[in-house]
């Protein structure tokens, strides 16, 4: 694949992927469960939708238990799904997050260390 037409595959992802958070953001606002705000993004690639439903539960999680300091079991109840499939998420949200800063600390520290030898 040509770098102009995987540049234009990764901007097309980007504008499925915010158009999709937007509807199911919107859906759930709307009273919907998570299950059928899901149901209702537009994404036909199956392999982004599940990464696109993985990340939006993950979105949720973070803005209404980390944000609002909504209990993950009165989430479950309000998302509509098993209190077990939001535990997971959580924990792998985490997850990533820690990678993400360990990767983060590795090159400031690094960086550091290269500009004082």
């Amino acid at each position: 694949m040509s770098d102009k037409n995987q540049k234009n595959r990764l901007m097309e992802n980007d504008r499925v992927y915010e158009s999709a958070i937007a509807s199911m953001r919107d859906g759930l606002k709307s009273g919907l469960s998570f299950s059928e705000a899901c149901s209702i993004m537009d994404v036909t690639d199956p392999e982004l939708r599940r990464f696109i439903e993985d990340d939006a539960l993950k979105i949720v999680i973070a803005e209404m238990h980390y944000g609002k300091g909504t209990a993950l079991k009165e989430l479950s109840r309000m998302l509509r799904l098993p209190y077990a499939v939001v535990y997971e998420a959580n924990i792998e949200m985490l997850e990533d997050a820690g990678l993400s800063a360990a990767e983060i600390y590795k090159h400031e520290n690094f960086d550091n260390a290269v500009g004082n030898a």
